[in-house]
C-alpha cells in the first residue's frame, strides 16, 4: 500500500470519529470524572460508580423510551406519572400478597396500556404531543392520588428488592441499551422512526404506517418508565404515590444532551446512555460536594435549554 493511500484513508479514519455524534457529549462525561475526581476525595471508586449506576438507570431505561418518542418528532411529558401510576396501582398485589411474577406484569402491563393511550391520543387527535401527555400526566397522577389516598406501601417484601440491589440495575440498563441499539440501528423500525423524525408526510407517502409507528414508540415508552418503576421500588423499598416527579424533564434532559434533536429525525440510544451518565455525574458530585439539592433542578433546566439551543441552531443552519 502506498503511503499516499494510506495517509487518504488515515483522514477518512480521523473524518469518521470527527464526525461521530456522540464524540462531544462523551468527551464531557470524560471532563466531568476528571474534575469531580480532582475535587472530591473519594468519587473515584468502585463504591462510588455504583451509588452513580444506580442513579442513573431508572432515568436512564426512561430516557430510552423518551427517545424513541422524540425521533418521532413527539414527546411524552407523562413518563413520571406513569411511572408512579404502574408501581402504585400494580403495587397493591404486593400488599395482596400475589406471587412476584404476577405483580410485575401487572406493572408493566399498566405501562403498557398507559402507553398505548397516549399513542391513541397523539394521532387521533389534532394536538401537539406535549398538550396531550401534559393532560394526561395530571390524569395518571390524579387517579393515582385518588386510588392511593396519598398513602405510601412499605414493608417491601426482599425478593422485590433484589432488582435494586449493588449493580444490578445496571445490568438492566445495557439489557435495555443494547436491544434498543439493534432496533433503532439494525432494523426497518428503527429507520421508519428516523424517517417519521424527519417528514412524517413524506415518510406516509412513502408507504410507512407512521400513525402506527407512533403508537408503538409511545407504548415503548410507557413499558420502559413501568419497568424503571420496577427497579425503583426494588433501590427505595417502598412506593409512594409521588414517586417519578421530575423525570420527564430528566429524561429530556439526557435525551437531548445526548444529541437527538429535540425536533425528531436524529440521534440515538448510545448518546441517550452518554447524556444519562452525564446527568447521573453532575448529580452525583454535586451531592457528594454538599450543594443545596435545589440547585440540581436550576443546574438541569439550564442544561436542557443550552442543549435544545445548539439543536435549533444545527437545525437552522440544516434547514
Amino acid at each position: 500500500m502506498s503511503a499516499a493511500l494510506q495517509q487518504e484513508l488515515q483522514k477518512r479514519d480521523l473524518k469518521k470519529y470527527v464526525q461521530f455524534r456522540e464524540l462531544p457529549i462523551l468527551l464531557y462525561v470524560i471532563c466531568i470524572i476528571i474534575i469531580f475526581s480532582t475535587m472530591i476525595d473519594g468519587f473515584f471508586t468502585v463504591k462510588s460508580f455504583e451509588n452513580i449506576s444506580r442513579q442513573i438507570t431508572t432515568i436512564g431505561i426512561v430516557s430510552v423510551g423518551m427517545t424513541m418518542v422524540i425521533l418521532t418528532g413527539g414527546i411524552d411529558l407523562s413518563v413520571g406519572a406513569i411511572l408512579s401510576f404502574a408501581i402504585n396501582i400494580g403495587g397493591q398485589g404486593i400488599v395482596l400478597g400475589w406471587p412476584i411474577w404476577f405483580v410485575y406484569l401487572v406493572i408493566l402491563g399498566l405501562g403498557v396500556i398507559l402507553g398505548l393511550l397516549n399513542g391513541f391520543l397523539v394521532t387521533r387527535i389534532a394536538v401537539p404531543a406535549l398538550i396531550i401527555t401534559l393532560g394526561t400526566m395530571n390524569i395518571y397522577r390524579g387517579i393515582t392520588m385518588v386510588i392511593t389516598k396519598g398513602i405510601y406501601i412499605t414493608g417491601i417484601p426482599a425478593s422485590f428488592q433484589l432488582v435494586g440491589k449493588g449493580f444490578v440495575p445496571l445490568v438492566f440498563f445495557l439489557i435495555v441499551l443494547g436491544i434498543f441499539i439493534f432496533y433503532t440501528l439494525a432494523t426497518r423500525f428503527g429507520r421508519n422512526l428516523f424517517a417519521i423524525g424527519e417528514g412524517g408526510q413524506s415518510a406516509l407517502y412513502s408507504g410507512v404506517p407512521v400513525n402506527r409507528y407512533k403508537i408503538i414508540a409511545y407504548t415503548l415508552s410507557g413499558f420502559l418508565s413501568a419497568l424503571a418503576g420496577i427497579i425503583l421500588v426494588g433501590k427505595s423499598g417502598f412506593i409512594q404515590p409521588q414517586a417519578g416527579v421530575g423525570y420527564e424533564m430528566s429524561a429530556i434532559a439526557a435525551v437531548v444532551i445526548g444529541g437527538t434533536s429535540i425536533f425528531g429525525g436524529s440521534g440515538s440510544i448510545l448518546g441517550t446512555f452518554l447524556g444519562s451518565i452525564f446527568m447521573g455525574l453532575i448529580i452525583a458530585g454535586l451531592i457528594m460536594m454538599a450543594i443545596n439539592p435545589f440547585w440540581i433542578g436550576f443546574i438541569t433546566g439550564i442544561l436542557i435549554i443550552f442543549a435544545i439551543a445548539l439543536d435549533s441552531l444545527r437545525h437552522r443552519r440544516k434547514g
